[in-house]
């Protein structure tokens, strides 16, 4: 699932990855609705060939999926000159996986469920302070 639009310049651009096709239809409404440009893939392998071929200003992604988890994405991506900012969305959100999740370069954990109204008003925080993150 991807914007059909054009690219813009100045456009945010939101990399989704979750193996739930209803998680991906959501956040991709979600995001679209406040303006983001949006690319959604199924799991962390699809993420990672994305991440090598376009630059993302943010990456969200599910923790549990098959082929990649998120974690091992993260870590992969924090290996890129200029990873982007990540958000792991989980439904395990232990102390054991936050930690993990901030070696591995999180900036944020959400827990499933998703509030999308707070998930939005973080991406709008993100979006505000892109070149200082």
């Amino acid at each position: 699932m991807d914007d059909p639009s054009p690219p813009t310049k100045g456009a945010f651009h939101v990399l989704v990855a979750d193996d739930s096709q209803e998680t991906r239809e959501l956040l991709f409404e979600a995001l679209s609705s406040i303006d983001c440009t949006v690319t959604c893939v199924r799991d962390g392998l699809e993420a990672l060939a994305s991440l090598e071929t376009k630059l993302y200003d943010l990456l969200i992604t599910d923790y549990n999926m098959p082929r990649l988890n998120g974690l091992a994405l993260l870590r992969r991506v924090q290996t890129f000159t200029c990873p982007p900012p990540a958000i792991l969305i989980t439904g395990q959100a232990s102390s054991d996986v936050i930690e993990e999740a901030k070696r591995a370069g999180v900036i944020l954990v959400i827990p499933k469920p998703i509030t999308i109204p707070l998930l939005l008003s973080l991406v709008e925080f993100i979006k505000g302070h892109r070149f200082a993150l």
